[in-house]
């Protein structure tokens, strides 16, 4: 049997705003940021580990195959919430933690890139990127 190794894309990617706070309003934010939110999580007591307090959570999620995978993910995200960076940055002084999150599925070798333009207008809006990554020992 002969194998060999080639790198490819990340798989089942998502690109997400995620704002967080101990205290999250929900309403304020979805009235701050005329955007429909694909998760909404209230702060309080956590129901898979009770005892525990949770953050709210306020996420606007690009999932779904684009031809450009990853940087289409995003650019499409960036054109979404760039119209909205003023109240991103009022949000943020009023405590809310703010970033936009990349995940995949990755394999051995599994590569993203991100074109220099979209690089731009993501750090033009001054908030930190998180790469999260699943993994499998298939």
């Amino acid at each position: 049997m002969e194998y060999t190794h080639s790198e490819g894309p990340w798989v089942e990617t998502a690109v997400k705003l995620v704002i967080r706070k101990s205290d999250l309003d929900a309403d304020l934010v979805s009235r701050s940021i005329p955007l429909d939110p694909t998760t909404v999580q209230l702060p309080g007591i956590d129901p898979l580990n009770p005892g525990s307090i949770r953050d709210g959570l306020w996420i606007v999620q690009v999932y779904g195959r684009m031809p450009g995978g990853v940087s289409d993910q995003l650019g499409t995200l960036l054109s979404k919430v760039e119209p909205h960076a003023h109240v991103l940055s009022q949000l943020a002084s009023q405590g809310y933690e703010i970033h936009i999150d990349i995940s995949g599925f990755v394999g051995r070798g599994a590569t993203f890139t991100l074109p220099a333009d979209v690089v731009r207008r993501s750090a033009a809006l001054g908030l930190p990127v998180t790469i999260s990554t699943s993994v499998s020992d298939r």
